[in-house]
């Protein structure tokens, strides 16, 4: 049984609100699904660990009606960290307190000690931050799995979504980039990753836990200022919110309607996959002829007819185009949004064919796909009985 001291000082009082909101399920309780969830020894995942410790023992305490000298039984509440060996002496330590805090709330701790790809290497442990989070997401699936778990919380705050929005911004990453960091994705088929914290600003989680007297660590990294990421968190944001007070709140809230518009155009993204496209193995076939029949219907003598024909509008056309890449399983990490534009014209433009089919011969550079039909990765495009086919080379 897990211990619970319920606190009522006002900031955590308001964050044991906001995860009672946010994380139970559509029976009310938020103990009945088994539950990984990541700590590096930092205030926002250290507080998002007691916030669900203290959820667990209060629904595992609540009285039984059936018999109400016993507990209610809840689902395992495993914590996970990942001890990267980047800072040394000062990892072990962030491990040591992990540790310390699992023992004092009585939950099961799963570590994984990250170790050069070649031990006898001297550069020393991997340190890119892209290559860092997808060691801490492989590890959180494995663990997941080992312990049965369906859930995998992750302490993300509305700071981190603002942070990472305006990242997105300026590396101009498009519409899904601007839609910012989701309530909840998918880790694995059976496993999902769930931030109850996303609302949540990230003084509030550590005025919370100076309330309630829990420390926490802090990674000295985080303050070098070269990492685009801080400098964001550090200059940008705080520079933003002197003029303007509720700035991340209102990114927060533009993040969502994007996310909205997203999910609209990746429904129909799905429907013009189904309808004008096919694959086999590591081919996409589209049948454009298909495509132009149904995108221009015999038109009206009157001009009454001006209706925005979704199936051969741009933003559609792109998000296809990226799911049949994910679906390929073909990386999209070199495709720019240059790429995708030109990909949807030339499915558009039938015209653009005889020039295609020029180019794949000779070599040629035809409308931005260099080398006559090649785009990044290794994928090629080509002209086949009208029809336009993309492979993998």
């Amino acid at each position: 049984m897990l211990p619970t001291t319920p606190n009522e000082s006002p900031n955590w009082h308001r964050l044991r609100r906001a995860i009672r909101s946010t994380w139970p399920n559509r029976h009310g309780r938020s103990s009945d699904v088994a539950t990984l969830v990541g700590c590096s020894g930092g205030a926002d995942s250290v507080a998002l660990i007691r916030l669900l410790a203290e959820l667990w023992a209060e629904e595992s305490n609540g009285l039984n009606p059936a018999n109400e000298t016993v507990t209610k039984p809840v689902a395992p509440l495993v914590v996970a960290h990942c001890n990267h060996g980047i800072r040394g002496e000062e990892s072990n330590a962030d491990e040591a307190f992990v540790r310390q805090l699992c023992d004092q709330l009585q939950l099961p701790l799963v570590i994984h000690h990250v170790t050069p790809p070649n031990n006898s290497a001297p550069t020393g442990p991997v340190s890119d931050e892209r290559t860092l989070r997808q060691i801490r997401r492989d590890f959180f699936e494995r663990a997941a799995k080992q312990h049965g778990c369906r859930y995998v919380a992750v302490a993300h705050s509305a700071d981190d979504q603002a942070e990472t929005m305006l990242h997105h911004f300026i590396r101009v990453t498009g519409p899904l980039g601007l839609a910012g960091i989701a309530e909840a994705s998918e880790l694995d088929t059976d496993i999902v990753v769930r931030r109850p914290l996303l609302q949540v600003r990230r003084d509030t989680l550590r005025d919370g836990l100076r309330e309630i007297g829990q420390p926490w660590r802090e990674d000295a990294s985080n303050r070098h200022t070269i990492y685009t990421r801080n400098w964001i968190r550090h200059d940008v944001l705080p520079l933003i919110e002197s003029r303007y007070s509720n700035a991340v709140e209102a990114i927060h809230r533009a993040g969502m309607l994007q996310h909205e518009m997203n999910e609209m155009v990746r429904r129909l993204a799905e429907r013009w996959l189904e309808a004008f496209t096919d694959f086999s193995g590591d081919r996409w076939t589209i049948h454009t002829e298909r495509l132009s029949k149904s995108a221009n219907p015999e038109k009206r003598m009157d001009d009454t007819n001006t209706a925005c024909n979704w199936m051969i509008e741009r933003p559609v056309i792109v998000a296809a185009s990226q799911l049949a890449w994910d679906r390929l399983g073909w990386s999209r990490g070199s495709m720019t949004m240059q790429h995708w534009q030109r990909l949807s014209g030339l499915i558009n433009d039938q015209s653009c064919w005889h020039t295609l089919d020029i180019a794949v011969s000779t070599g040629q550079a035809v409308d931005g796909i260099d080398h006559g039909g090649h785009f990044p990765g290794g994928i090629c495009l080509s002209v086949e009985a009208k029809q336009l086919v993309l492979r993998s080379e």
